[in-house]
């Protein structure tokens, strides 16, 4: 197979504005949204984890469902997109390049959200259940670096990318193979498939040995990982790494079967919402571990690429509202949290019906999610407001 350098290849995506791909774009945006909606969900599903800031008296096993689904893909696909376009940012900057953007986009936003987003997890936690809660500022000064109280909200993600980030650039720097750019874009195969679900099976149900499937693990409380879950985004990362090395998402490359995957999705989601409900969330037999390994990896899996083939499909395009979603999306992502449980404690005191509840506090979260990130966020430089360049890239 014919390979092209680095730097052919950057001339190239320089001249298709940097290789955008207009679907994995939308579908990165459209994932923000559904963590924005399944978040909503939690405070109505039935089993509410005890830990979650807000849960309201009116629950039903139709957010259950809601939740126990989606919480499967959604981080595997963010990983996966972050992995593929983490390549072809370092191909294109370069090592140092590469981390400079990194540093502001990734972990200033990872670091500051931890003082000013993440506190609000324990706030509203203490707000919803105390008759006399304490003040903001009370859980940040005294309680929030407490173990009791610590947490990260959604914004483990930024921890464990940077790692990952962190990971690949070591890999990029000893093998210098990762810096070849395949001419023609591939295609995996059935059998790839196969073997790939094989191993990540395995090591899900081997993690699964130790840590219960939905258990928060502290890393030094630096880090916030599910160790189950945290193998599987590992593996999808990886295989974004690979998709982009191999161009599978460009023109003419790697179109996943709707027709195929779309009904392996559905019907591998329906048997693992069954086979929860039967089994139980601890799962203390080996083979009951077996069981959910198998559904979970393959919903996951079949998943990702139907929503992947959908958009090749349907969603390979931008506009004004795409666009401006799409660069607003990693502040929404970031901003959200406190938005929501807001909303859910605002609703939590009306006797509405469920359904509309949950409608209210979604439409109004992503909204104004939407609003703080676009109005807001998207004026400072760490956010995407303004491009920020290396001095190593002024001086060329």
């Amino acid at each position: 197979m014919r390979v092209v350098t680095p730097e052919q290849h950057a001339d190239r995506q320089d001249a298709a504005d940097h290789g955008r791909i207009h679907y994995l774009d939308n579908l990165r945006s459209f994932i923000v949204c559904i963590v924005v909606v399944f978040h909503a969900a939690l405070a109505f599903m039935i089993f509410c984890p005890e830990w979650w800031p807000v849960a309201d008296p009116q629950q039903n096993l139709f957010f259950t469902g809601v939740v126990l689904l989606t919480d499967v893909p959604i981080m595997p696909i963010m990983f996966l997109l972050a992995g593929y376009f983490g390549l072809e940012s370092l191909r294109r900057r370069g090592l140092g390049d590469f981390w400079h953007d990194k540093f502001w986009r990734i972990v200033v936003p990872w670091l500051l959200g931890i003082v000013v987003i993440a506190p609000f997890c324990p706030y509203f936690l203490l707000l919803s259940r105390d008759a006399n809660p304490p003040s903001f500022l009370h859980v940040l000064t005294d309680l929030y670096f407490t173990e009791r109280y610590n947490t990260q909200g959604a914004l483990w993600f930024l921890g464990v990318l940077t790692v990952f980030f962190g990971a690949l650039s070591l890999v990029w720097a000893a093998w210098p193979a990762l810096r070849r750019v395949d001419e023609h874009p591939g295609r995996p195969t059935a059998a790839f498939w196969v073997g790939f679900s094989a191993v990540v099976m395995v090591v899900f149900l081997a993690v699964n040995q130790f840590w219960f499937d939905f258990q928060w693990v502290p890393i030094d409380y630096v880090l916030w990982v599910q160790p189950t879950r945290v193998s599987l985004e590992a593996f999808y990362f990886v295989l974004g790494v690979h998709a982009c090395r191999g161009r599978w998402f460009v023109a003419g490359g790697y179109r996943p079967n709707v027709v195929v995957w779309l009904p392996v999705a559905v019907a591998a989601g329906a048997l693992l919402f069954v086979y929860k409900m039967w089994v139980g969330f601890l799962m203390p037999e080996l083979w009951m571990r077996a069981g959910h390994a198998v559904l979970h990896c393959l919903f996951c899996l079949a998943t990702t690429l139907a929503l992947i083939g959908l958009f090749q499909a349907h969603a390979d395009r931008t506009g004004a509202f795409l666009g401006r979603l799409a660069a607003a999306s990693f502040g929404i992502y970031w901003v959200h949290m406190p938005i929501v449980f807001a909303f859910n404690l605002l609703v939590r005191g009306y006797d509405w019906n469920i359904y509309v509840k949950y409608l209210v506090v979604s439409a109004l979260a992503l909204v104004v999610s939407h609003l703080v990130a676009s109005r807001g966020l998207l004026l400072l430089p760490i956010f995407g407001g303004r491009r920020l360049t290396s001095p190593r890239l002024l001086a060329r």
